[in-house]
């Protein structure tokens, strides 16, 4: 069992947490990027913890995700890729094109 780590800095837990979102769901970082009006360069470096994400740009990448802002702060897991706390949901189709 995975130790859930609330102690982890926010801008890692958002981080990990939008990326196990949008895998979940089955949509690339360029997909997720198209939805939420960003480049692919963007989502990516959010990702990966290189760029600060504004709450109103927050607000974007979860209603293109279709969650609840507040999912993308939960604890997740220390020594997990996608946190622990987020329940599967079905897969999205991918966008065409």
């Amino acid at each position: 069992m995975s130790k859930i780590n609330s102690k982890m800095p926010l801008r890692t837990r958002f981080a990990r947490n939008l990326r196990a979102c949008r895998v979940r769901q089955g949509i690339s970082q360029e997909q997720l990027a198209a939805l939420a009006g960003f480049s692919r360069t963007f989502v990516s470096d959010v990702e990966r913890e290189v760029r600060n994400c504004s709450i109103d740009n927050i607000e974007r990448l979860a209603k293109a995700l279709k969650l609840d802002v507040s999912v993308l702060f939960r604890p997740v897991a220390e020594d997990a890729d996608l946190p622990e706390v987020l329940p599967k949901g079905p897969r999205r189709n991918r966008i065409a094109g």
